[in-house]
């Protein structure tokens, strides 16, 4: 029995065994694909319905490791991209709750353990509002993703695009859709989480 992936590189999918090199985390060694829907192996049953990952094909993987490692300093290697300094730690851990106290407050969290825990997913009409006050403390939305209710990637989108219009566009797409959640990645700037921010 085999199953697909689809190939973010490329675009296609691919067929795969059972198991998957997913260099990108790190790793060195295949490990087993995992149905994101039902937590199980996905031989083990019927996932024809189920959400496909996206993970780069065996013949586009190179081309895929030698983009992040092109991404990265001349003195730097691999490694550093799965190494976390204290400091970042820290920074990370500040954002977070900036963003939970200030731009997610009030909004409803639809992460119901399909993701993270650190990740919040909203409906499209609640992140509009997080798109607005984003804008209003110029903190910059870096990348947006779009899942199913319960888990099951859409849509990923990247943007170097300045402001936030292409923010408005993608949630637009989606917005009488309630079967939908997205969720996004965020750059707080240190000003915005200097003294106490105007919401108004």
């Amino acid at each position: 029995m085999s199953h697909l992936h689809f190939c973010d590189v490329a675009g296609h999918y691919w067929e795969c065994d059972g198991s998957a090199l997913r260099s990108l985390t790190g790793k060195t060694e295949p490990s087993i694909c995992i149905c994101e829907k039902h937590r199980v192996p996905m031989e083990e049953g019927d996932h024809s319905e189920c959400p496909i990952e996206l993970l780069a094909c065996p013949e586009h993987r190179g081309e895929q490791l030698k983009a992040a490692c092109a991404a990265i300093p001349a003195e730097s290697n691999l490694a550093d991209l799965f190494t976390v300094t204290d400091a970042q730690r820290i920074r990370f851990e500040e954002d977070r709750q900036f963003m939970q106290r200030i731009v997610f407050a009030g909004l409803a969290n639809l992460n119901t353990g399909f993701d993270s825990p650190l990740i919040h997913h909203f409906s499209p009409t609640d992140f509009s509002k997080v798109i607005d006050l984003c804008e209003r403390l110029s903190v910059r939305i870096i990348g947006i993703e779009v899942f199913m209710i319960g888990g099951g990637m859409l849509e990923v989108e990247i943007s170097e695009e300045e402001g936030y219009e292409w923010t408005r566009c993608l949630v637009h797409r989606y917005q009488e859709r309630l079967d939908v959640t997205i969720c996004a990645t965020f750059d707080v700037p240190d000003s915005a989480k200097s003294g106490r921010p105007a919401l108004v």
